[in-house]
């Protein structure tokens, strides 16, 4: 039988009283069901805050990109995505840029729009945005209207957003118009050739200035309608001729109140000979771990390089047909044009003859070698002195400067820096010159966001390298 333990206004109460499996099971479905819902809430607030952040980060890249595009040269305008993709702002066709961890697809316009309140132009110009009826107005290019139309997929949905900006044209619309070019692209590549001869025609204009993106060269030339530029690129092989690469001329005409019209440009390829042999090429056995050689030059001035070769002669020490690519490259054995050293991981016994050779493209577009530039490595010598510690990090202006002292013996031809147990570069950052090793300071000036551990050896003059010291690690 069941105590009953205490009465409540004439009624016995149970001990064993309670709340029942399905009282339990009700609440806790409600509970789940209110828990869900609070979820929920949650997980939409946050999908949308996310897709907000997108849409914010669009729309700031988008100002971004239309202020960029405000600080141009007018007629870059008409090839804007290249200009800006060459200032760091995203790359590739289609464009793309990654904010936020967010890729936005970019496609940019643009058109010229002829204002009413001065008239039309006789004909529509280039590209134009805006239908017109015949006019008067000398140049109907009044303003170009930029658009950039930005796109991405948030929870596998496309979203885009559009920004425009109109453009006044610096002169106004009222300097002369250049109307043709001839030519407008060339290649010269006869090496007997000195000058580099572009005809402009333009609306009635008295002189014409133009430039080179040289630097240096340019001039002015009078005319009427019809002005040839004679642009003198030197004699080949007499160390001051132009060096090959593509060059881009620019002109604008002025009329006879010096009135300037838009600039327009031309790309001149000059491409007389294969290419100088590259410059400071030295090397020597680095008997740190195991046994290699590097190498190191200097890049050439030649704009139309496309990469670098090395060479071990062979057994005779000749330049012929028996020769040994030695450097790791692409599938031709090619180094980058940016690539300024590499090593041979195979060295033979004994003094070694070795040469670098640069490449450019023939005029059908095939890679074609250059002068070559010799250099003879002996046996492998004794490994210099490390540098002194204490090995030491801080951070300047948030990025980490490292410093050290000099090796108690010896001279030193260079330090070499190691980040994250690496060499810092391929592209010969991994060195920092010095004078008989005066300098004892290095700056990254790439360390991103991540921690890093620094070492540093020191290397003499035949690049035998010392034991390291550090590391030491930075943390942003």
């Amino acid at each position: 039988m069941r105590q009953q333990i205490a009465t409540q206004g004439g009624r016995a109460t149970d001990g064993n009283d309670g709340f029942t499996i399905i009282e339990v099971m009700v609440a806790s479905f409600v509970l789940i069901v209110g828990v869900l819902g609070v979820l929920s809430m949650f997980t939409g607030a946050l999908q949308q805050t996310a897709a907000s952040n997108k849409r914010v980060a669009g729309t700031n890249l988008a100002r971004e990109l239309v202020e960029t595009a405000r600080s141009l040269d007018y007629d870059d305008l008409t090839i804007v995505a290249s200009r800006l993709q060459a200032r760091g702002l995203g790359s590739g066709s289609p464009w793309t840029i990654s904010r936020r961890g967010v890729t936005y697809t970019v496609t940019a316009t643009t058109c010229a729009f002829d204002d009413p309140s001065d008239g039309y132009a006789a004909s529509p110009p280039t590209n134009a945005c805006n239908a017109n009826t015949a006019g008067t107005d000398s140049n109907g290019d009044d303003f170009r209207r930029v658009t950039f139309t930005l796109s991405w997929q948030d929870r596998g949905s496309p979203r885009s957003l559009k920004q425009t900006t109109l453009i006044v044209n610096p002169t106004g619309g009222l300097g002369p118009r250049i109307l043709t070019i001839t030519p407008l692209t060339q290649t010269i590549s006869a090496s007997d050739a000195t000058v580099a001869n572009v005809v402009w025609t333009t609306t009635p204009a008295v002189s014409l200035h133009w430039e080179i993106d040289d630097g240096v060269s340019k001039g002015d030339v009078a005319g009427t309608t019809s002005f040839t530029t004679a642009w003198n690129i030197g004699t080949v092989g007499s160390g001051t001729e132009v060096l090959d690469g593509l060059y881009t001329i620019s002109g604008q005409a002025f009329d006879d109140r010096d009135i300037a019209g838009e600039a327009k440009r031309a790309d001149i390829l000059l491409n007389r000979r294969v290419p100088y042999a590259p410059t400071g090429f030295a090397g020597g056995h680095d008997t740190r771990l195991n046994d290699w050689v590097d190498f190191d030059w200097a890049l050439n001035r030649e704009r139309d390089i496309v990469g670098y070769r090395v060479y071990w002669a062979g057994v005779d020490g000749l330049v012929n047909g028996n020769d040994q690519l030695v450097c790791p490259g692409s599938g031709s054995g090619m180094l980058s044009r940016t690539t300024r050293n590499c090593a041979d991981f195979s060295p033979k016994p004994g003094v070694q003859t070795y040469y670098i050779v640069a490449l450019d493209n023939d005029t059908n577009g095939n890679p074609r070698e250059g002068d070559t530039r010799i250099l003879t490595v002996g046996s492998p010598g004794a490994r210099p002195a490390p540098p002194q510690g204490p090995l030491t990090v801080s951070t300047i202006n948030n990025v980490p400067r490292l410093t050290w002292n000099a090796p108690a013996t010896g001279s030193v031809a260079f330090y070499r820096i190691y980040r994250d147990g690496t060499r810092f570069s391929s592209s010969n950052n991994d060195r920092l010159d010095t004078a008989l090793g005066s300098a004892t300071a290095f700056v990254d000036s790439t360390p991103g966001s991540t921690a890093h551990d620094y070492s540093v050896t020191a290397v003499d003059s035949n690049y035998n390298e010392s034991d390291p010291i550090g590391p030491v690690t930075w943390t942003p």
